[in-house]
Order: structure tokens, then C-alpha cells, then sequence
């Protein structure tokens, strides 16, 4: 009988049982399923992990640093003080998990899905977050009165969001594409999006955003334009 690496996984962890705290888990799972489960404490560190499902599973204080994860779903799952530094993250789902006190020093999200973020994370850990991110939604997402000021958003949508009194002083919202020969500006989008007292100073677009070279200033009435918000009672260019 052919049994598979995911099956194995599975049975693996249900014997370590619930009283597991730091246990550890296969370095590479592809496809496994731990919906549900308690994986509190567990450390995936440096692993790969494609496919993997884990809704609502218990991850409370598990570590991701350094592992490559590629459409995981995460969705109301407790990651509540997890650890993703320096993750690499590809189509990953975080929809309604649970995130407060988690830590993303150097992580890598591309086109990840924050809907609706409204974590505990302290403001240093929220700008390396968003930093590292790109094409992420965060729609709808709880960031008011939060310091974002220097961050590099690339492509992150924020329509929808809570940006009241946010500060974005000195970040780079916008970039430089080429669509053939002509070059085209690009910011992420704000719509719908409460911006009063959000301070928008000195916010920057780069032709290399991520390395922050050959960077300008964003005049008002681009960033207006092409966030596709009015900005209404914020701080402007």
C-alpha cells in the first residue's frame, strides 16, 4: 500500500497529542492536512510546506522562521505570538487568523491575503510586515494611529481600510512600471479607505521601489489620482 507523506505527517503529529508544546513537526509536507488541529509551540523552521491547510488550527506561539510556504491556508487559525521572520510566503491566506503579537522581521509575502487585519502587532513588526509585502491585501484592515512612516508598500490594497491618523511620512506608496515605451505610475490603492489625519508627508515613488533607488516625491494630486481616494481630512503632500 502506498502511503503518502501527508498522511504521514498527520499521523505523526496526532501522536504527539496535545500536551506537545515546543514538538517537532516533517520538514517538508506537501498537501497535508492539520485543520483543527493543536500545533501550539510546534516549530516549522527552515521547512517547505506547499498546500498545507491550517484552518483554525491552534498555533499559538509556533515558529515559521526561514520556511518556504506556498499556498497555505491559515485561515482562523490562532497564530497569536508565531514567528515569520524571515519567511518566505507565496499566495498565503491569513483571512481571519488570529495574529497579535506575531513577529515578521525580514519576511517575504507575495500576494498574501490580510483581509480585514486588525492584530496586535507593534508598529516595528506591522512596517517589516508590510515591508516585506508584495501584491497583499489588506483590505478592510484595522490600521489607525498606526506608524508606517518610511515602509515600503508595494501593491498592497488598502481600500476599505481604517487609516485614521495613520502616519505614511517618508514611505514608498507608489512605483514606476514601463508600459512599452512610456512609464506609468503606480500606488496602491486606498479606496473607500478613512484617511482622516492620516499624514501622507514627503511619501515617495521609486523606479526600484524594493531597493528604494531613483525615488521621488509624490505630488498630492498623484497620489489622489492613483490611490483612488479623495484622501479626505488627510495630511497632504
Amino acid at each position: 500500500m502506498k502511503v503518502t507523506l501527508g498522511f504521514v505527517a498527520v499521523a505523526v503529529l496526532s501522536l504527539l497529542g496535545p500536551q506537545r508544546g515546543d514538538a517537532a513537526v516533517p520538514k517538508f509536507c506537501s498537501g497535508c492536512n492539520f485543520a483543527g488541529g493543536n500545533l501550539a509551540g510546534s516549530i516549522f523552521d527552515d521547512g517547505t510546506y506547499v498546500g498545507v491547510n491550517f484552518e483554525g488550527a491552534d498555533l499559538r506561539g509556533a515558529s515559521f522562521r526561514g520556511a518556504r510556504l506556498v499556498a497555505i491556508n491559515f485561515d482562523g487559525a490562532n497564530l497569536e505570538n508565531g514567528a515569520f521572520d524571515g519567511a518566505q510566503c507565496t499566495a498565503c491566506n491569513f483571512s481571519a487568523a488570529k495574529l497579535s503579537g506575531a513577529t515578521f522581521t525580514k519576511v517575504t509575502m507575495l500576494a498574501a491575503n490580510f483581509k480585514n487585519f486588525a492584530a496586535r502587532v507593534d508598529d516595528a513588526q506591522l512596517r517589516s510586515l508590510l515591508s516585506g509585502c508584495v501584491s497583499c491585501n489588506f483590505s478592510g484592515a484595522e490600521l489607525a494611529g498606526r506608524d508606517l512612516s518610511g515602509a515600503t508598500l508595494l501593491s498592497v490594497d488598502l481600500s476599505g481600510a481604517d487609516l485614521r491618523g495613520t502616519r505614511f511620512d517618508g514611505a514608498v506608496l507608489c512605483w514606476e512600471t514601463i508600459e512599452g515605451t512610456k512609464a506609468q505610475i503606480g500606488c496602491d490603492t486606498m479606496a473607500n479607505a478613512q484617511t482622516a489625519a492620516a499624514s501622507f508627508a514627503e511619501v515617495m515613488r521609486c523606479e526600484d521601489p524594493i531597493a528604494r533607488r531613483a525615488c521621488t516625491l509624490v505630488d498630492a494630486k498623484t497620489l489622489i489620482q492613483k490611490a483612488g481616494s479623495p484622501l479626505q481630512g488627510a495630511v497632504l503632500p
